[in-house]
């Protein structure tokens, strides 16, 4: 079998760490671009529910004592892009019954604290028990940027470059499905996936497939 790396593996690889826990990333203007299974079986939202929507918005985070915690110019965002690392957290998160349920939140800079970061994952548990600091490192780790990668670039692109076929599977990758599923959803083999998504973020010309997913909301050519 012929198989093909994706231009960036090590982005690939903070998203498969994430598929398994329940995860949702925003990006610098506090617009979810990506949210999991895991995430959905949570709170009820599903992807198309919340994908594009402002996090605040989305989640209506509040404190243990009911105060409003989750708001627009998130602090949290601000502190990371003046290179904090982020510390956990919890929020009280509106699910789609309208009911509150107490989470601990671990964020994770992509690629790391500082003004140029680009996303923040955020990484949910409800048991306040449950031990992430393991898998947190990890995702950390992984968020490490290579050498000789480039920072996120402006890209002066009018209209979506990406054909339907394309697009279909970047509005996957945004909804939390990693390359296999998207073939066995497709009935595509998982090398074909790979290709497309090799094609994606080099029409894109972005690194990842979060900096395209964050790039096509903010072009528009992703919608909620």
């Amino acid at each position: 079998m012929v198989t093909t790396e994706l231009a960036d593996p090590v982005s690939e690889d903070v998203l498969e760490r994430i598929a398994g826990v329940p995860a949702f990333v925003i990006d610098r203007h506090d617009r979810i671009i990506y949210w999991n299974e895991g995430a959905s079986r949570m709170l009820g939202h599903t992807a198309n529910q919340v994908l594009g929507r402002f996090c605040f918005d989305a989640l209506g985070g509040r404190d243990i004592f009911g105060n409003r915690y989750c708001v627009a110019e998130c602090p949290m965002v601000q502190s990371v892009g003046e290179g904090e690392e982020p510390q956990p957290f919890l929020i009280q998160a509106e699910t789609r019954g309208h009911e509150r349920k107490t989470l601990t939140v671990h964020a994770v800079p992509f690629p790391h604290a500082g003004p140029d970061f680009e996303v923040l994952i955020h990484i949910l548990t409800a048991d306040p028990g449950e031990a992430l600091g393991a898998l947190v490192s990890r995702v950390r780790e992984a968020c490490k940027p290579q050498a000789g990668r480039r920072p996120l670039e402006v890209v002066t692109i009018s209209v979506c470059p990406l054909s339907a076929r394309e697009t279909e599977i970047l509005e996957l990758l945004a909804s939390g499905y990693a390359a296999l599923n998207i073939s066995a959803r497709l009935d595509l083999s998982h090398a074909t996936v790979r290709n497309h998504i090799q094609n994606i973020l080099r029409k894109l010309d972005v690194h990842s497939q979060v900096e395209a997913i964050a790039l096509s909301f903010r072009r528009g050519w992703l919608t909620a």
